[in-house]
């Protein structure tokens, strides 16, 4: 039974079975997340409403449609596939900025902590992750939206390869879709990729990114992060949001050529997963809410601030009524304009 006859949101993203060391040294083993959970996670901080286009394999079909059950989010666009494909990820935390997401039995051995038998057999390098996401990725396929999925007005793509989004984006936006917010592919953001940008960039609501991602897009031309946006922008794009997670957003709003500088919430901080892809659930949730972009990087940044302060894409759905009206209050008082 679906929550919702009509939905104001859709998230398009991965799910995967996460195994995570965090900053304590605490072993979470097999716990559900990936871009599309931890994006929804971040929204319903704020709104109900939500759809999510994804595929999840057999063996964690009932517990994902559990979790979605208890948190009132739309699931008729999960695909259920399979056990074929290896969706378990590792990532073990040195610090904040510093983690290893290859060879996990050292991980856990330097740690002293038990390995986790499900774990057993992983054995991804960096080059296999970036296969597994792509081909998991670019299965969105249009047949994957169910009919009244299409009757949406904002509507958010995680990470995906490039053909992916732009496809994507030129559906969506055929349809109901009046927002569109991407967060970009790594596998795409490389200076191979100049020409495809400004299909890419047409007509989005906001393109949000990382620094070392839009480096890597400009290369040998600029290094200057407003100029990026600028140019960016100039191809048909809002606004354009630099994501740098543990140290907050840098915001360029086209309409105005305002610059903004937003600082992360300053909260404890025990598992930094996932905490990009709660900030674009908030920020959407914000922009459509208010018509306004700084606003939305407000949102954005208090629901990573709940994320961070737990284990697992809905941690930050359970905090206590009223305090993310007090972070919002917060944070807002230390924005500048640059």
């Amino acid at each position: 039974m679906t929550p919702f006859q009509f939905l104001d949101f859709l998230i398009v993203g991965s799910i995967s079975t996460e195994f995570i060391v965090d900053l304590r040294g605490i072993s979470q083993n097999n716990i559900l997340g990936g871009s599309a959970l931890y994006t929804a996670g971040g929204m319903r901080c704020w709104e109900t409403r939500i759809g999510l286009v994804s595929k999840v394999q057999q063996n964690c079909s009932n517990e994902l449609l559990a979790i979605l059950d208890k948190y009132k989010i739309d699931a008729d666009g999960i695909t259920i596939v399979p056990n074929s494909v290896d969706d378990r990820s590792f990532i073990g935390y040195i610090s904040p900025d510093e983690f290893v997401e290859e060879n996990p039995v050292a991980f856990y051995a330097s740690k002293g902590l038990p390995f986790p038998k499900t774990l057993i057999g992983f054995s991804k390098n960096s080059s296999d992750m970036l296969k597994f996401e792509i081909a998991n990725e670019s299965l969105f396929l249009p047949e994957n939206f169910p009919q009244r999925y299409l009757d949406t007005t904002a509507a958010h793509l995680c990470p995906a390869d490039l053909s992916t989004h732009i496809q994507l984006s030129s559906i969506l936006q055929k349809g109901s879709i009046k927002t569109l917010t991407i967060q970009s592919g790594s596998s795409y953001m490389a200076s191979t990729n100049w020409d495809s940008m400004p299909v890419l960039m047409r007509d989005i609501t906001a393109f949000i990114s990382t620094k070392s991602q839009l480096s890597a897009l400009f290369r040998n031309r600029t290094q200057d992060i407003w100029e990026m946006a600028e140019y960016l922008c100039g191809l048909g794009c809002e606004y354009l949001v630099v994501n740098s997670g543990l140290n907050g957003q840098l915001l360029f709003d086209s309409n105005t050529k305002r610059r903004y500088q937003v600082p992360a919430y300053p909260s404890p901080l025990i598992d930094p997963t996932g905490l990009k892809e709660s900030f674009c659930g908030g920020f959407l949730a914000g922009i459509k809410k208010n018509y306004d972009p700084l606003e939305a990087v407000l949102y954005g940044n208090v629901s990573a601030s709940f994320t961070g302060e737990g284990t697992g894409p809905f941690y930050g759905v359970d905090s206590l009524p009223g305090l993310s009206q007090s972070r919002l209050k917060f944070i807002r008082e230390l924005v500048k304009t640059l």
